[in-house]
């Protein structure tokens, strides 16, 4: 059995951190022993990862305020080398940081020797490089990927950016995620009780600037302002909550877009949609897309990494340009011609066996079996 770390942190409600929560609960036991390390517990997937696998945190939620104040900012002081063998500890054979930026430098800058690292990338590091402040510029974050012996990245168009950027082409990899495709389609049976105008077009997502929603408001006013009708629900939550809910009511929009939070089931929301939207600015490989498409929900996106690969050679919506008027022009055409949405949905059942959970999870299995 190979003893496998895998460091990410944050267990909260994002896609790389559902991605995550769909590997430990399918991976092989019997051939992986996972320890799974992360910086506070309590978060949307904490339980989840526990019944699955041994999980540690740095702090607990019901700790002393004050000494959780007080680890937090060591373990971002520190050297990583201390961070490494103080709050993560132990040996293993294949270490994983699961995503870029925090653990990537934590994992990749340890000085452990005597192990594999795989470094978990679920970002466009040049349409979104985020995690360069992290490390304090560009050359650092290059220095500490060659520290890894394999790079991950969810999508192609990923892996291209990452070896344009970075190079290391020998040892960067795709694998594409983990979705729970049966239960996807479970929990999208469920009732939906949602008196919203049709067609309905819904997003879902982290509230946050780089998911575009703030184009999304222009775009809807102008569609408005043309006399078609439609409505939005919107689901998540994020730092640009307010910011989004100013603009709608800004353009009038309250009649036709809902912010609806946080949802514990989103796909019974997308199930009801006509068509989902995603007018991402960037993205990495989206959950949210690959379970419109099990869902068969017509797509309408932004060109962002790994949306030709989620649709495959299937015509399972619109992939627009990425810009205003792209966005404006998808969603007009299928307000104008909504017979469309029947030719998605028969493309995207044929392309819904791609996200075979067993087949992806055995890509995972595979990779950190021969690292």
């Amino acid at each position: 059995m190979k003893s496998v770390l895998v460091f990410i942190e944050s267990l909260d409600g994002g896609g790389a951190e559902a991605i995550f929560k769909n590997i430990v609960s399918v991976i092989d036991k019997s051939k992986f022993d996972l320890t799974v390390v992360t910086e506070t517990d309590g978060e949307r997937y904490t339980d989840e990862v526990r019944r699955n696998v041994r999980h540690r945190c740095f702090v607990k939620s019901n700790g002393l305020p004050l000494f959780n104040k007080a680890v937090i900012k060591y373990s971002l002081l520190a050297p990583e080398s201390l961070i490494r063998n103080t709050l993560i500890r132990g040996k293993y054979d294949v270490e994983i940081a699961f995503c870029e930026g925090y653990a990537t430098k934590i994992i990749g800058n340890s000085g452990k020797k005597n192990t594999k690292k795989i470094a978990w990338v679920h970002t466009d590091v040049i349409n979104h490089p985020w995690s360069e402040a992290v490390f304090g510029g560009t050359e650092n974050e290059k220095k500490c990927y060659e520290n890894f012996d394999a790079i991950v990245c969810v999508s192609e168009t990923m892996r291209e950016s990452f070896v344009k950027k970075y190079g290391m082409a020998e040892k960067v990899h795709v694998i594409y995620n983990v979705i729970d495709d049966a239960d996807i389609v479970k929990k999208s049976s469920e009732n939906v009780t949602l008196d919203l105008q049709r067609p309905l077009l819904t997003l879902a997502g982290r509230l946050t600037a780089i998911k575009g929603y703030d184009r999304l408001v222009r775009v809807c006013a102008k569609l408005r302002d043309l006399g078609y009708d439609f409505s939005v629900a919107i689901l998540g939550k994020g730092e640009e909550e307010e910011n989004i809910r100013k603009q709608i009511e800004e353009n009038a929009l309250a009649d036709r877009i809902k912010l609806l939070g946080f949802q514990e089931n989103p796909q019974k929301y997308i199930a009801d949609s006509d068509v989902f939207v995603c007018s991402s600015y960037a993205e990495g490989y989206s959950t949210a897309v690959s379970e419109a498409v099990v869902l068969s929900v017509p797509v309408v996106t932004t060109e962002c990494s790994g949306m030709r690969e989620i649709f495959g050679n299937e015509e399972c919506g619109i992939i627009c340009e990425n810009s205003d008027d792209g966005l404006f022009e998808a969603m007009k055409k299928v307000l104008d011609e909504p017979s469309l949405l029947e030719k998605f949905k028969s493309a995207e059942k044929r392309r819904a066996t791609a996200f075979s959970t067993a087949s992806r999870i055995k890509a995972v299995e595979d990779f950190i079996d021969n690292i």
